[in-house]
């Protein structure tokens, strides 16, 4: 059996403790050493913070890494990131690669974008790629519009505050000329009138209390009121009522029409004629009752008034 001297021993031992650790760093930077991914590449204008091993997903999955980055020699104004994606995964020519942010602490990340060709990406090819600006980049490229917009409220707020100085200034015993106003207002509202007030509210109060047992009669007696009109016959009232209307109306139709003796009256001149004349004859009838009685009436105490008839006769 081949014997290994102490130093040999030592020397494998450091060369095993090399690639263990080779191997560590790796797997805790996310590369897979023995994986046999696929590799491609993507230009950008700039990485903003992308590091190496920062994941490339697939509708939020995991599917590869970014395996390295730096300056594109043949594109000076581009950087050259490479990426390890895993052989299961096809990805058709149109797709497209987009750089995000993985979230709040700004880590990054590549987005795979899948299109819907037919045909796909060879191993090396480059596939286009985009930036997208996150939640502090957007707010670093908006900031000058911010800081433009903060300046234009800030020179309209100065121009009202200059505005409003001017108004004070102009009108500034029209102001003092309220106040004095309001002033000699509340200073007519005196502690005296107020009490007045108080000393009023509490005699009603009082005459209330007082009065309760009248408004409670008053009560009773709409009550009473009430309940009557509800148990009267109004309907059979308002009835007769209707009828006895109707009844009239009929009369009034027949004295239009002339039916009756009361329309011969309204409108027979004749019988008008001759009512005025047996009423004149009646008058002078009774007239001369009044002035000749005894030719009309005849008394006697002894019953001469029959021996005259006889003489008459």
């Amino acid at each position: 059996m081949l014997k290994l001297s102490r130093e040999l021993k030592i020397g494998l031992f450091a060369l095993a403790m090399i690639v263990c650790l080779y191997l560590g760093v790796n797997y805790l930077k996310g590369k897979d050493i023995f994986s046999s991914d696929r590799s491609y590449y993507a230009l950008f204008d700039r990485t903003n913070g992308l590091q190496t091993s920062a994941p490339v997903l697939l509708r939020g999955v995991k599917v590869g890494s970014v395996t390295s980055i730096a300056l594109d020699s043949d594109h000076p104004d581009k950087v050259m990131v490479t990426l390890g994606v895993k052989k299961s995964i096809d990805i058709p020519s149109d797709s497209h690669l987009v750089l995000v942010s993985g979230g709040l602490m700004g880590d990054k990340a590549i987005d795979l974008v899948q299109g819907a060709s037919a045909s796909t990406f060879d191993r090396g090819a480059v596939i286009p790629a985009r930036i997208e600006g996150g939640l502090f980049e957007s707010a670093s490229a908006n900031m000058d519009d911010l800081l433009t917009e903060a300046r234009a409220v800030m020179t309209s707020l100065a121009a009202t505050s200059a505005t409003l100085d001017n108004v004070l200034t102009r009108n500034a015993e029209t102001f003092k000329g309220i106040m004095d106003n309001v002033e000699g207002v509340t200073g007519q509202l005196s502690r005296a009138g107020i009490d007045d007030m108080i000393r009023d509210m509490g005699a009603f109060s009082t005459m209330l209390r007082d009065n309760s047992a009248r408004f409670d009669n008053i009560v009773g007696n709409l009550d009473t009121v009430t309940e009557q009109l509800s148990d009267a016959d109004l309907r059979g009232t308002v009835d007769s009522l209707g009828a006895g209307i109707a009844h009239l109306n009929s009369v009034l139709a027949r004295l239009a029409e002339g039916e009756g003796t009361a329309s011969l009256l309204l409108d027979d001149p004749a019988l008008y004629d001759s009512l005025t004349s047996a009423t004149g004859n009646l008058s002078a009838l009774l007239e001369d009752l009044k002035a000749n009685p005894r030719r009309y009436v005849h008394f006697s105490l002894f019953g001469g008034g029959k021996n005259r008839d006889k003489d008459k006769q």
